[in-house]
């Protein structure tokens, strides 16, 4: 058992029932919720319009799209790209590869906030997440292991906390679904369907996610093994 993760899964955790500093923490999963969509609008050579991050943790992308099937690429990019990110933060810190992590953080906001967000609660919370990582990559050791990992867990606790959310919703009111009720306009699919369908896929990659940070060693690609 590698009681260290345990360790930062329990403080994550802890940190992010706090009222104020754990919305702050929520929000850099939704940042990438949105994110996924905006990136898949862009594979698709389609136009985005704007991004919106609110207090409430919730969020919403403007786009524009020429077909049916756009929309639903674009549609099921969201929770889909929260739960690969997930996996990602996994693997770089399970290799101990901290700054790594923030500078993908970092990048992400930076874009963000240059082409994306214009609504004023979130370019004001952008401008201090990227403060808050500048500060963390500058004084290196702790600070970035420790704001990495966090990071990592939150937007796992998020990734799969919210499939569960938007699961009830398109079981209960599928057309507050969000992205699972557009996903049922532009299929014959109900939401439910979608909605557990994301739920799915968000416990696989939670589960994967897990498992990498949980091993008690890593093989380095020169077969030497590292402990964590």
């Amino acid at each position: 058992m590698n009681w260290r993760w345990i360790g930062y899964f329990a403080l994550a955790f802890v940190v992010i029932q706090i009222p104020v500093i754990g919305t702050f923490f929520k929000i850099a999963d939704t940042m990438i919720h949105e994110s996924s969509h905006a990136i898949m609008t862009l594979l698709l050579q389609e136009k985005v319009l704007q991004i919106e991050l609110f207090a409430n943790t919730e969020g919403v992308t403007y786009s524009e799209f020429s077909s049916r099937t756009s929309s639903i690429l674009i549609s099921a990019a969201g929770y889909t790209g929260s739960s690969i990110a997930a996996l990602c933060l996994a693997v770089l810190c399970a290799r101990g590869k901290h700054a790594a992590s923030l500078w993908f953080f970092l990048l992400v906001a930076a874009v963000n906030l240059v082409l994306w967000v214009r609504n004023p609660f979130g370019m004001t919370w952008l401008a201090l997440f990227i403060g808050l990582l500048l500060f963390a990559l500058w004084r290196r050791g702790n600070w970035t292991v420790v704001l990495s990992v966090g990071l990592y867990v939150f937007v796992l606790a998020e990734s799969v906390s919210g499939s569960f959310t938007i699961l009830w919703l398109s079981l209960h009111s599928p057309a507050s679904a969000g992205d699972a009720a557009n996903l049922a306009r532009d299929t014959l699919l109900p939401a439910g369907f979608w909605g557990a369908l994301f739920m799915l896929q968000a416990i696989v990659f939670g589960f994967l996610s897990v498992r990498t940070v949980m091993r008690r060693s890593v093989t380095s690609a020169k077969g030497r093994t590292v402990s964590y």
